[in-house]
């Protein structure tokens, strides 16, 4: 059974409702304040409910005790991205966020206990306004620091880093910018030049001969339409893992769906390896990065970092 909220947090509630009404055992949630909430109806009636896009690490220990994530976490994501910039050789960097939600305001403090925890040094941090349109006044500041960061640091996401970075790279800044995933669209590539060497972290990508293309193609193949999201990965790896902890439960039968979700290890998704951690109900997972490179997307890495920040 399939319900669209329309990003509608009392829908949400209602279908969540209604679904639990017509039987179902399993919940498949949205993400942030909506999931809560439909997070906190599952609950209340015992039945188990997961995310697979909301990155944020407080969302399922906020829904409830039936509540998993079946992705990476922000301060993994974070984490990584620090990582990645000090095996670069990157020593100093000045961060670029904003504080009206939690994705945009909590994800720089994990990148930051992280970088400094490698012997990284955040030189500053600068506000923007999401969709503001509008970026001089931050680049203006980047452009008259006293002392330059090796790199730039931001969880700006889209349709908004297209234009920091067109703004940042006309004022003559050369620096490599280091972002998060809310920069996985081909949308980004449209700017040109201006995102052009700009590194992101995200869930996964399908490289030639990886299981995520293998997907990739099955899918064309039933469907004579191309994946154009990573989100279809994303879905896939959360239905098989659900199939899986059935399958450890001997049951449908929801308290012991979530006994069984508790034990999932070494599940081999199509992007990558999940391992639930019990305690927090969240997967370990390793977080993947892309470069814009020549107008499209390039594989970099993809890892599970060292250290990963507490939230």
């Amino acid at each position: 059974m399939a319900r669209d909220s329309r990003n509608d947090q009392g829908l949400g509630v209602r279908l969540a409702e209604e679904l639990i009404r017509d039987g179902a055992v399993y919940l498949i949630g949205t993400t942030g304040d909506p999931f809560l909430a439909q997070g906190s109806v599952a609950c209340a009636a015992g039945i188990p409910i997961s995310t697979g896009d909301g990155t944020a690490p407080t969302l399922v220990g906020d829904a409830g005790e039936c509540a998993f994530q079946v992705c990476m976490s922000d301060n993994v994501q974070g984490a990584v991205a620090a990582e990645y910039a000090y095996k670069k050789g990157y020593r100093t960097t000045y961060i670029v966020k904003s504080t009206e939600i939690p994705y945009t305001n909590n994800l720089p403090t994990y990148f930051q206990k992280a970088f400094e925890n490698l012997g990284g040094k955040v030189l500053g941090v600068e506000l923007y306004r999401i969709e503001s349109g509008d970026f001089s006044a931050q680049v203006t500041k980047l452009a008259n620091l006293k002392e330059k960061p090796d790199f730039i640091f931001t969880p700006m996401f889209l349709p908004d880093t297209p234009v920091f970075m067109r703004q940042l790279r006309a004022a003559g800044i050369k620096l490599p910018v280091l972002s998060t995933d809310g920069n996985h669209d081909e949308s980004l590539t449209k700017a040109g030049q201006a995102v052009e060497g700009l590194v992101f972290s995200t869930h996964g990508y399908p490289t030639p001969g990886s299981k995520f293309a293998q997907q990739w193609m099955a899918y064309e193949k039933k469907t004579g339409k191309a994946p154009t999201s990573v989100a279809f990965g994303v879905g896939y790896d959360e239905i098989y893992f659900l199939k899986t902890a059935i399958e450890k439960a001997g049951s449908a039968d929801p308290k012991k769906i979530i006994e069984g979700l508790k034990q999932v290890t070494g599940f081999q998704g199509v992007l990558g390896e999940y391992n639930m951690d019990p305690a927090t109900r969240r997967t370990q997972k390793p977080v993947c990065l892309l470069e814009v490179k020549g107008g499209k997307f390039g594989f970099v890495d993809q890892f599970y970092p060292k250290f990963v920040p507490d939230i």
